[in-house]
């Protein structure tokens, strides 16, 4: 009986050792080239498989390139492998670092992290340090977390919005009936601090995706071609999607500095959504005019100006109140259900 014992525990041991080992090798031969699959980069990928170990390098020959290393000698855990690599990218100036794990339990982490990260567009983006932190639990929610240090956002017209930190947080659960429940929050610490909170019930993921499709194909069809009328029509179908679903978005904090505050929330059916706020009216136009001059691609005394006109407009619309320094903002207005002006 003692011998037929050791010989089980030496022949599981050998399984998990050694013959484990390379079916998770196979297993990756199959799916890891997939992981770098996008549309919009044509990759050369190159992987080499190993038996404890295997690589995988992919680049654009454009300045993109990647490089991971899958470790899958199985550890004293339920560990299927763990991979560790670099992403060189034309915005960082050092290479990306990448670590990441992969249970049998469906659990997955992927960490990021980089320095002097630099994206060149207009607007302009730089941090001195970011970090992303991804994790997916065997139950299938889903958590992002970024963390930027000396967060710059600035075009080249002279809007600028700094940052000491930002801080980010997006997640999901996907329910069995297709439909999801997703939430984001974000923090920029500075001089004009900002918040924001928002989550979402009753979300057709399908259907989202569609939406997403759809405004991608509209950004890029001709004015008045047959693919932008088929854009408009896959954006309809699919919002029809999503408001058969049951949506439900909950405002549930977007603040400017420590006295500015909105919430609101909208539900299927309902004709728009149910917004309010109050705050310090200066505050108000000093956050919102840099933002407005990068959107509209005007300089930082155009933008103040514009600002204040639309300030002007909400107030002569009834959407907002103001009382000395103070304002108190309502959508739909007292007076009815009227469309909001944008600036």
């Amino acid at each position: 009986m003692k011998k037929t014992l050791i010989i089980g525990l030496i022949v599981i041991a050998a399984v998990w050792l050694l013959l484990l080992p390379g079916a998770v090798g196979l297993f990756l031969k199959e799916r890891a080239p997939g992981w770098l699959d996008s549309e919009e980069r044509d990759l050369r990928q190159e992987y080499v498989p190993g038996w404890f170990t295997s690589r995988l390098q992919a680049s654009d020959g454009e300045g993109y390139w990647v490089q991971l290393r899958n470790r899958h000698f199985p550890p004293l855990r339920r560990g299927l492998f763990r991979t560790r690599g670099e992403l060189v990218t034309p915005f960082s100036g050092q290479p990306l670092t990448l670590d990441g794990h992969f249970s049998l339990n469906g659990e997955t982490r992927l960490e990021i992290g980089g320095t002097e990260l630099t994206l060149s567009a207009d607007p302009a983006v730089q941090a001195s340090t970011a970090n992303i932190k991804a994790h997916r639990n065997r139950r299938g929610a889903t958590h992002i977390d970024l963390d930027l240090a000396d967060f710059d956002l600035h075009d080249m017209l002279g809007n600028r919005l700094n940052y000491d930190s930002a801080e980010g947080l997006v997640s999901w659960r996907q329910r069995g009936n297709g439909l999801a429940t997703a939430g984001l929050q974000l923090s920029f610490i500075g001089p004009r601090d900002m918040r924001l909170t928002l989550e979402a019930e009753s979300v057709n993921m399908a259907a989202l995706g569609e939406l997403r499709d759809g405004f991608n194909q509209l950004r890029n069809a001709a004015p008045d071609s047959v693919d932008q009328r088929l854009a408009a029509l896959t954006i309809a179908s699919a919002w029809q999607q999503i408001d058969a679903s049951g949506l439900h978005v909950t405002l549930h904090e977007f603040g400017l500095g420590t006295d500015t505050r909105f919430q609101g929330h909208f539900a299927s059916g309902q004709r728009q959504p149910n917004i309010t706020g109050s705050g310090r009216i200066a505050a108000l136009i000093e956050s919102l005019a840099p933002l407005v001059g990068m959107i509209r691609g005007v300089d930082p005394a155009t933008s103040q100006q514009q600002t204040s006109d639309w300030i002007q407009t909400l107030v002569e619309g009834g959407w907002l109140s103001i009382d000395g320094g103070e304002f108190e903002f309502r959508y739909p207005p007292p007076s009815g259900e009227r469309a909001l002006p944008v600036p």
